[in-house]
């Protein structure tokens, strides 16, 4: 199974190019660079790495198409495909309301979505049939709900689940077996992971990611995780602001459930449920979003190797 990781969106720019390097050490074959404009631009990024590390796969992990004009998304891309061949990839998806503040987009954030991306392939489509120019990058859609899996299935090659649990990757399996045959090449399951002994000490950064993952899943979905009535209305209860600090309880079970927290053994033996999908041929790639730590990256490459 192929390995990818995000990079941490905080780090410098030369930060972020010796941490590419110390991935690509330890067996990483792609790195997944978010976009958080204007606190992060995951395309300057993509540039310095894409020209700094040789032979890794370097992505938007993900960006959003309400984030700038398509013009000047498509351009952005066709510029580092060409430069770069082989090398680039497109992850995409609905991204951070806050980011492009749209409201008319937030209303219908998927209906929205899907109308942008057809204009993004029409223009790819025209570039390569009048032009005859098939330089647009592949495609990553990024998501959790089953209209996204199905748009994915359609339009993009590959799938960027936004979860790691076994009931959403069985899911997409089910999605993507069903009808008629699909463009997309994979699914590939993307999810948090802190590597922590003690589970009193979650990240932050982790419980807020997960926590906004998890209300963002329709009532179907969080039966389909085994959660009870009261659990979900918990869940829609909880803020969509940033928490200051992790809560306690039961609650808590969101963060291992879409993400993965515990101990390198602990977190291993989750990995074995994942290495199990390669045999289906649909999922032969994972994203991690490793919680970084500097004294952690022995602890990594041996998730890697078992992986791989």
């Amino acid at each position: 199974m192929k390995v990818g990781l995000s990079i941490p969106i905080r780090m410098s720019g030369e930060e972020k190019e010796i941490y590419a390097h110390d991935a690509k050490s330890i067996g990483i074959e792609s790195i997944w660079v978010g976009d958080n404009p204007p606190v992060n631009n995951a395309f300057l990024d993509i540039g310095r790495l894409l020209k700094g590390v040789k032979d890794i796969e370097i992505w938007t992990g993900i960006t959003s198409p309400f984030y700038y004009s398509l013009e000047v998304l498509f351009a952005l891309s066709v510029w580092l495909n060409n430069n770069f061949p082989n090398r680039f990839g497109l992850g995409l998806g609905i991204g951070n309301p806050d980011v492009f503040k749209d409201e008319d987009v937030s209303l219908k954030p998927f209906s929205n979505f899907k109308t942008s991306m057809n204009k993004l392939l029409e223009i790819a489509n025209i570039r390569k049939t009048k032009l005859e120019l098939d330089d647009f990058p592949p495609l990553a859609f990024g998501g959790l709900g089953n209209k996204m899996l199905n748009y994915a299935k359609e339009k993009a090659e590959y799938l960027l689940l936004n979860s790691i649990a076994d009931v959403d990757i069985n899911r997409a399996i089910a999605v993507y077996k069903k009808g008629e045959s699909h463009t997309s090449k994979s699914i590939i399951p993307y999810g948090m992971m802190q590597i922590q002994s003690n589970k009193q000490e979650i990240s932050k950064t982790l419980w807020n990611i997960t926590k906004d993952i998890a209300k963002s899943c329709s009532t179907s979905i969080l039966k389909e995780h085994g959660y009870s009535t009261r659990m979900i209305r918990k869940i829609r209860e909880l803020k969509w602001e940033p928490y200051s600090s992790v809560p306690k309880g039961e609650i808590l079970k969101i963060v291992n459930d879409f993400g993965i927290v515990g101990s390198l053994e602990e977190v291993l033996e989750r990995m074995e449920s994942i290495k199990e999908f390669q045999k289906n041929k649909l999922v032969n790639k994972v994203v991690l979003g490793w919680l970084y730590s500097e004294n952690q990256w022995d602890s990594l490459k041996e998730i890697v190797k078992f992986l791989k």
